[in-house]
């Protein structure tokens, strides 16, 4: 039996990253009862960005949602409101606790120079090299962060099926 899995970036260049991370041998052994997908919205903030993932939703059912929302935009609107952004943060999980939002070191653009060092370069130079170099992000931090929600659901569906 086969789950589904949608990986929810928050723009169109973390699509193509999360794309290129499924399509790693290493991802394909970890995830081979699954089937998943890669979608994004356009960057803004971290509510609309999860508002559309229901919206993407809402044309097909998965049984695992993995949002990868940034940090800084949360940091930034809490910031001008004069709020705390970890409260924020858990407010928005509270509200979506249908997905796994998976919060990345403020943004993509930093989980990427995490593991692959500092580099000079534009985002779109910066996600080209990372899609390139994509192998090196295995057992990193982030693949870590988004293999566990996946295989914890796994044993879960495992032990409902094993259960009929």
């Amino acid at each position: 039996m086969k789950y589904t899995c949608l990986l929810f970036g928050e723009g169109g260049r973390d699509k193509y990253f999360l794309m290129s991370l499924s399509d790693l041998s290493k991802f394909k052994y970890h995830t081979k009862k699954w089937e998943v997908t890669c979608d994004g919205a356009s960057g803004c903030s971290p509510e609309i960005i999860l508002d559309r993932c229901i919206k993407l939703c809402a044309e097909r059912s998965y049984d695992l949602i993995l949002c990868f929302i940034d940090l800084d935009q949360l940091k930034r609107e809490c910031l001008q409101a004069r709020k705390k952004w970890g409260t924020a943060k858990k407010n928005l999980e509270n509200k979506y606790s249908q997905f796994t939002i998976i919060w990345q070191i403020d943004n993509a653009e930093d989980e990427i120079k995490k593991v692959l060092g500092a580099m000079n370069c534009s985002k779109r130079r910066l996600n080209h090299v990372a899609t390139k170099r994509i192998a090196e992000f295995i057992n990193s931090d982030l693949w870590n962060r988004i293999m566990k929600p996946i295989k914890n659901k796994e044993e879960e569906l495992e032990a409902v099926n094993h259960i009929y």
